[in-house]
């Protein structure tokens, strides 16, 4: 198993190292509990264990004095803290911009949901498609508080209560996206507020919260 890693790992580095040296941006999604890196399934501050953590990042463009320079193509990502090879967002194309600030959606937006399910990362094998009127799951976050479950299946996308959130980050060159799962949590009750598996005004209000905890970590 440990061979098994070091192989991994390294097999990572080397690609990191092979974008990097061809001018080829990729960004790097950094997910955090109290600013320390997740462990599956391991009791984290009060007693929070986190089992499940997927979400899309998608429609990737970069901005310079307000102005989009570039936007990718076909632009979904599903990541999945259980598949760390998710956390590093390649983009296809050599990109030689300048840039100010990078934007991207928390979620799917509704022509995706409309258009039925899809493939790659949008592939309903995935976990993350609920079906044709109610369309994808944007977040989800499964775990046990004091062994407890919660489950947040955050998704929706119709009026009066899309879930699909924009966020914009300003940065001049680093691609450290990090989120920290325990400032969410921290803006809930799990005791009373520890299940959400549907479309809806609640869905809603957290997705809003959700795209608030997105950042630029700057000490990657």
């Amino acid at each position: 198993m440990k061979l098994f890693l070091f192989i991994l790992i390294n097999l990572i580095n080397i690609n990191i190292y092979h974008y990097q040296n061809n001018d080829q941006l990729y960004v790097k999604i950094i997910p955090l509990f109290d600013n320390n890196p997740i462990q599956l399934s391991k009791a984290n501050k009060d007693s929070i264990s986190i089992e499940t953590l997927k979400f899309y990042l998608t429609d990737f463009c970069l901005i310079k004095s307000g102005e989009v320079v570039w936007k990718e193509v076909n632009s979904y990502h599903l990541i999945d803290i259980s598949k760390p090879t998710s956390l590093d967002i390649f983009f296809t194309n050599e990109v030689k911009v300048d840039f100010d600030e990078i934007q991207f959606l928390l979620g799917t937006d509704s022509l995706t949901n409309v258009s039925g399910a899809i493939g790659g990362d949008l592939d309903p094998t995935k976990g993350m498609y609920w079906a044709w009127n109610s369309g994808y799951i944007n977040f989800k976050l499964e775990g046990k508080q004091n062994s407890k479950p919660f489950q947040f299946h955050i998704g929706g996308y119709a009026s009066p209560y899309p879930t699909v959130q924009k966020i914009r980050l300003k940065t001049k060159k680093n691609l450290n996206i990090a989120f920290n799962v325990a400032d969410f949590l921290n803006q809930l009750n799990l005791v009373n507020q520890n299940k959400i598996m549907s479309p809806g005004k609640e869905a809603q209000e957290l997705s809003e919260i959700l795209s608030s905890l997105f950042y630029i970590n700057e000490k990657e």
